[in-house]
């Protein structure tokens, strides 16, 4: 047997959590289970919470505020000890208002990352210091190792490509790493399915996934226009690249970028017309024909490497721009304060403020960001490289 180890196991009461805790309960660990409730069970706007596919947390079904008592089902069933860590407070603040503020600054937020890391995996290991535990554990499809030469911890892409979740996790850092484990990233959805039939977790079926965990309504406008002033609802025009005015809108936080339906405009073929950027000084919507949805360069903030990386030369790799993008060459230059510039070697369609953009070397996440603007970018003084 392994090193018999204390884990502090983050549960949802899905399958995922429910498998990696029996993983580690029958491989000999001594395993505690801990639910997060980030959201009060009477709060309507949060309830019935689901994730897209695994980026929020510890299993594919992992915010709800409603499977505590799934979880200590499970906890009584593998003889495990359960803790409840509340996380209301930080959730709203963190997560659910970092959603809505971004919206309102025309960005398009991925809440799964702060969640990730300013709740769920910070929340986990202040209660793992408190009981002593030495390691925490999540259901996420990722795997960690470690390199005894070097003494770093690598992040890599989960063995089931379709259900990998290190898009979410690229704010890791070594001191995270070195101390988390994540058993289901060497298998695949349907073996941990099969694991959850041998073990006999009492599991409930769990409910369909929508797009963004903590809204009930997949329509997250509602959602948005209830938390916010009706001064901030405020309409605007629509306006072509090239400056004509064809239509008006009610408000830019009801549109993405890539979006071609959901505005009226005064044009010929109007299907033709994609969202292509946002002006909040004027309070206008962009359009143009889907060309313009092209572009190369970025500028990014809240730059992060998950190992370190010499920032004094560009870096040539891979990156993703969404979840689901096909990853992409690019080279990325590192400036101060946490800034860098990339550029594709190819034309990347949609690219949005506001999303992650992730660093990847083959299996490996290098790091991400968080993308700050799109075109062509004037240089930045006091940057530590210009090659």
């Amino acid at each position: 047997m392994t090193e018999r180890k204390k884990i502090l196991v983050g549960m949802s009461g899905g399958v995922d959590s429910s498998v990696t805790a029996a993983l580690l309960k029958n491989q000999g660990h001594d395993v505690i289970g801990a639910f997060i409730q980030v959201a009060d069970s009477n709060d309507n706007q949060l309830r019935g919470l689901k994730e897209e596919g695994g980026g929020a947390g510890f299993g594919a079904r992992c915010c709800t505020s409603l499977n505590q008592e799934d979880v200590k089902r499970i906890c009584d069933q593998l003889d495990i000890p359960f803790y409840l860590i509340n996380a209301q407070e930080e959730f709203q603040e963190k997560v659910v208002d970092y959603f809505v503020h971004e919206y309102l600054q025309s960005r398009i937020p991925n809440p799964c990352v702060p969640c990730n890391i300013n709740i769920k995996l910070k929340k986990l290991h202040e209660k793992a210091d408190s009981l002593e535990c030495q390691w925490i554990a999540t259901g996420h499809y990722a795997q960690i190792t470690y390199d005894s030469t070097s003494g770093i911890h690598h992040l890599e892409k989960a063995v089931d490509s379709l259900n990998d979740q290190t898009y979410f996790l690229h704010h890791l850092t070594q001191k995270v790493l070195k101390r988390t484990l994540m058993p289901l990233g060497g298998l695949t959805k349907a073996m941990v399915g099969r694991l959850a039939t041998e073990f006999d977790l009492l599991l409930t079926q769990e409910r369909d996934a929508q797009k963004i965990c903590f809204i009930d309504d997949p329509q997250y406008i509602h959602f948005i226009e209830s938390r916010i002033a009706p001064s901030l609802m405020s309409a605007g025009m629509i306006r072509t690249v090239e400056g004509a005015i064809i239509g008006e809108h009610e408000g830019l936080y009801r549109f993405t970028i890539g979006q071609n339906a959901g505005f009226e405009i005064r044009v010929k073929e109007p299907e033709h017309y994609f969202v292509v950027g946002f002006d909040p000084k004027s309070h206008a919507l962009i359009v143009g024909e889907e060309k313009f949805l092209y572009k190369k360069e970025i500028m990014a903030s809240h730059l992060n490497w998950v190992r370190p990386i010499n920032q004094l030369q560009s870096i040539r790799c891979k990156a993703k721009i969404r979840p689901r993008h096909e990853e992409a060459f690019c080279r990325v230059t590192c400036f101060e304060n946490e800034i860098a510039h990339i550029e594709f070697d190819e034309d990347q369609r949609a690219i949005a403020p506001g999303q992650m953009i992730v660093f990847y070397d083959a299996q490996e996440v290098l790091g991400g960001a968080t993308i700050l603007s799109v075109g062509e970018s004037p240089g930045i003084p006091g940057t530590l490289t210009s090659k």
